[in-house]
């Protein structure tokens, strides 16, 4: 996976400067020592080279993609996470972002830099004329056409469906200054990369069983993703009606290949010796080489900037889970443990050996004693980095199920949609025989019933009654996936067809104006044929 890692940092740099060379006045020289668009990409190496900066823009090269800010700007939205006294203010969580905002600027500009470069990538593969055994050449189409998805996808997310259309390199000053996309085209290209993508991309198990390919993209990744985009209609198109039909289709192919299963422990998914395992869909690959701060631009900061309370091995806690998300889980879940630092949970053990607890972070702490912090793929014990390499999961196989579960609730199904449901919940009662001795579901199981037994108990968290299916899932997704960025789209995606879902963000002052980001001021300066979005106004 290192091989992986360095090939991001190593080539990123390279093949960046590659796509932006014909910003160059053409003066009619040639350097045939200059590396260019038009002396690279002429071997089968070189190829494999190309679609490198388009993995990297998720990391992000400002630091604007998983390295740092985006888990800022995916969790801060949402009503489960509030920015701590650290940060004050902060935008992302006030739906008052200003088009000034240096950190949208930075993920603005990485996600691009991975849309130019997987254009650039997706033209040379097509035109190559060289030596290259065809499903290699297939595989690097569809990785770059998986990757233009991913990074448009992110942009919508974040930006709408008006950020401008770009589908080839950049060549002429038109292409270098775009309008705005027409309604729901963004929609249609994510759609229709993913699906060349998952026709052209081999299975998880042929492209893996060479280690130099594990973190690539894969089949199940593309068809996994195409799945979502369907499902994120009504944020990516916005107003339209998720497509759950053709998104139930995608789910159980990748169900149906057998190719992902549930870890046996829930925690597996966030240690950094545990990565790309048998749940894992996709994931960003991060890397903490040499050096303070990780001079290798490839690691995360994210255990540093939301994980332990302040006061605490140098953490500096500034976003954290609030007590309605701590309240959501249920009595007996050992997740609860897993994701927060919390009472009756994990010790934590600084650089001097010293073994802490809650008590004793309580007693440090200043101020927000209603927050938490997020234990989720940080680690137990102080490191010296302020950044390390633990890979973010952005798409995990519990994920598929419980996406397939809602799918089947959609159309009525709903004994097939509880079966799903019930796949990950019994999950989270397994024993985890390599946590912390003390915690106590290390030797027995935790408690949470299945569906039936849960819709049977007649539970409310926070305001919410779990007496359908449908409530279910909500509150499934809520638990399962706490901090890892879903909370706030899904409230959006349902919330576009019941508005009581989007009740709880009105709550911290969300407006449907504020559902995106505003496009950055520089960006509208230098371009005159874009315009911004609502935010921007």
């Amino acid at each position: 996976m290192d091989i992986i890692n360095r090939h991001y940092i190593k080539l990123a740099a390279a093949a960046l400067l590659l796509q932006f060379s014909s910003c160059k006045p053409n003066l009619d020289l040639s350097n045939p020592q200059e590396l260019s668009t038009d002396t690279y990409y002429k071997t089968a190496d070189q190829l494999e080279n190309s679609v490198i900066p388009a993995y990297q823009a998720l990391i992000g090269r400002t630091q604007g993609g998983y390295a740092r800010s985006l888990y800022f700007e995916l969790l801060a939205p949402g009503d489960d996470y509030n920015h701590t006294f650290k940060w004050e203010p902060m935008y992302q969580d006030s739906y008052n972002t200003p088009a000034s905002d240096g950190m949208t600027a930075q993920t603005w500009r990485d996600f691009w830099n991975g849309v130019f470069a997987a254009n650039l990538a997706i033209d040379r593969i097509q035109k190559f004329e060289g030596e290259i055994d065809q499903n290699r050449k297939n595989r690097l189409l569809g990785e770059a056409y998986f990757l233009r998805g991913l990074n448009y996808l992110h942009l919508g997310m974040l930006f709408g469906e008006t950020i401008p259309l770009m589908s080839k390199p950049v060549e002429t000053n038109e292409d270098y200054y775009p309008g705005n996309a027409p309604a729901g085209a963004v929609y249609a290209q994510i759609v229709d990369d993913f699906k060349k993508a998952s026709g052209l991309l081999p299975t998880r198990a042929a492209l893996y069983a060479d280690s130099k390919m594990i973190g690539r993209a894969t089949k199940g990744a593309a068809q996994a993703y195409l799945a979502k985009t369907y499902l994120y209609k009504p944020i990516l198109a916005k107003g339209q009606a998720a497509d759950f039909a053709n998104a139930e289709i995608q789910l159980k192919s990748v169900i149906d290949s057998k190719e992902y299963q549930l870890m046996s422990s829930y925690r597996d998914n966030f240690l950094e010796t545990k990565e790309n395992n048998q749940e894992s869909v996709f994931e960003v690959q991060l890397y903490n080489g040499p050096g303070w701060l990780g001079d290798d631009i490839s690691s995360s900061w994210r255990w540093q900037e939301i994980g332990m309370f302040d006061g605490t091995g140098g953490a500096w806690w500034n976003l954290a889970p609030n007590k309605m998300a701590h309240d959501q889980f249920e009595d007996g879940d050992p997740r609860k443990f897993m994701t927060l630092w919390c009472e009756n949970g994990a010790n934590f053990t600084q650089l001097d050996g010293k073994v802490t607890t809650y008590t004793d972070w309580m007693k440090n702490l200043a101020t927000n004693k209603d927050l938490y912090g997020t234990r989720k793929y940080c680690p137990d014990v102080q490191i010296a980095d302020y950044d390390n390499g633990n890979n973010d999961r952005i798409f995990r196989y519990s994920d598929v199920l419980l996406l397939y579960a809602e799918c089947l609730n959609e159309r009525g199904d709903v004994t097939g949609a509880k079966q799903y449901i019930n796949l990950v919940r019994k999950r989270a009662n397994n024993i985890v025989p390599d946590e912390q001795p003390h915690l106590w579901y290390q030797k027995s199981n935790g408690t949470i019933p299945d569906v039936d037994g849960l819709l049977a108990q007649g539970l409310v968290k926070n305001g919410v009654s779990l007496n359908t299916v449908k409530n279910i899932i909500v509150h499934e997704r809520f638990v399962e996936f706490l901090g890892e960025y879903q909370r706030y789209f899904d409230l959006l995606r349902w919330g576009m067809a019941d508005p009581v879902w989007l009740e709880p963000l009105k709550k911290g002052g969300w407006s449907p104006k504020a559902m995106y980001y505003p496009f950055p001021q520089a960006e509208l300066d230098n371009n005159k044929n874009l315009k911004g979005n609502e935010m921007n106004n």
